[in-house]
């Protein structure tokens, strides 16, 4: 009897292995529109509860506060701006938040006893949960678009944790960088801790101080492959676990949001710098081709108003069409009315960003 036990574990164990041969699958090409925020049926959770699980690379819906996080941290001010961006969609009454939330599908695993862990898009979940929205279609609020990647309900707790771990589908880190076991982990999206260090490794990653394979930014650097390499999850925690060790400032955690985010772009530059140092290229993602990095431009918010653009070549689906011009011609069109409005807010910061420095370099050593 303890032998055939022993067997069946060794088996999950396999099966664990084996039973994702899809999990590079995308859910590409669904019809997001066929999907019903109104309309129970659509759910991950409604369809676990009557035996008819997703399958893998199906898209369902989910509430945030029906998903579990695979991480104990986040980046406070990311969450922030997601949510500022999510207002200002629903706001605008034009479907643009129906079609932002389906394009950012939330990758998840689904685990023993009907519980489904997202793997991405923590911040979007938070910022949903959050964001003030209005009320006139509430069918259409607090809706994530769930990517199944993974079927894991069959397993053991125990053969799933070992599984999640060594496919780096966990991250067990809370928001110091210090290690916690999977019983640790918030039980909503909604008790995850600020980790300001994952706040500056999104600074980084939007200047190109790393670069995340696996987006439309990075799809021309010669390390994604043309976008046929995908990051691993959870890289900027890596990348921020650096900072946190080569940039120390234990009173970066009991700042202001807005004092986070000032400390941060006054030292971007050396950040930048440091990323793309060659005693980093043993890390994923580390820039090999370093003239892409420079510094996004922040707003009054902490938000990226503009990131660097790469001067590497264009990617062979890009031209010099009139269609393109044009867009260029009207994005120029936007920026310039958009700068008298904008002109005070960079005033501020940039003042402010000068007066704070100075702080924050003496702070690194306390």
């Amino acid at each position: 009897m303890a032998q055939a036990r022993k067997l069946l574990f060794v088996l999950a164990g396999a099966l664990f292995l084996g039973c994702s041969v899809a999990e590079d699958l995308a859910c590409e090409g669904f019809d997001y529109a066929a999907l019903n925020p109104a309309n129970d049926a659509d759910y991950c959770r409604y369809q676990i509860d009557v035996g008819n699980r997703p399958q893998v690379g199906q898209v369902c819906l989910a509430h945030p506060e029906d998903v579990l996080p695979t991480q104990a941290a986040f980046g406070e001010v990311d969450a922030n701006c997601v949510e500022a961006e999510l207002e200002k969609k629903a706001q605008a009454k034009d479907g643009s938040l129906k079609q932002y939330l389906a394009s950012h599908q939330a990758p998840a695993v689904l685990g023993p006893n009907g519980t489904v862990y997202i793997t991405d898009h923590h911040h979007l979940s938070v910022a949903l949960l959050r964001a003030f929205l209005p009320y006139e279609k509430p069918y259409f609020h607090r809706t994530l678009y769930v990517c199944i990647t993974h079927d894991f309900s069959q397993l053991s707790k125990k053969v799933f944790w070992k599984g999640m771990q060594e496919k780096a589908l966990v991250f067990l880190q809370n928001n110091f960088g210090e290690p916690i076991t999977e019983d640790e982990l918030p039980t909503s999206v909604k008790y995850l801790r600020d980790d300001p260090y994952r706040t500056l490794a999104m600074y980084a990653r939007d200047s190109f101080g790393f670069v995340k394979c696996g987006n439309s930014a990075t799809t021309n650097f010669k390390q994604c492959d043309n976008g046929k390499i995908e990051a691993k999850p959870f890289i900027e925690f890596r990348w921020g676990n650096l900072y946190r060790k080569r940039f120390p400032s234990k009173g970066i955690y009991t700042e202001s949001d807005q004092m986070q985010v000032l400390a941060f772009q006054g030292y971007l530059n050396d950040v930048i710098k440091f990323s793309t140092d060659p005693i980093n290229s043993h890390m994923e993602g580390f820039n090999e081709e370093p003239v892409a990095a420079g510094p996004v431009v922040l707003d009054a918010h902490g938000c990226i108003a503009e990131t660097p653009s790469w001067p590497g070549p264009p990617s062979p689906s890009e031209g010099d069409s009139s269609s393109d011009k044009d867009e260029d011609e009207d994005e120029d069109e936007d920026e310039d009315s958009d700068e008298d409005s904008s002109s005070n807010d960079e005033d501020f910061v940039q003042t402010v960003v000068l007066e704070t420095s100075e702080w924050f370099r003496s702070s690194l050593t306390s």
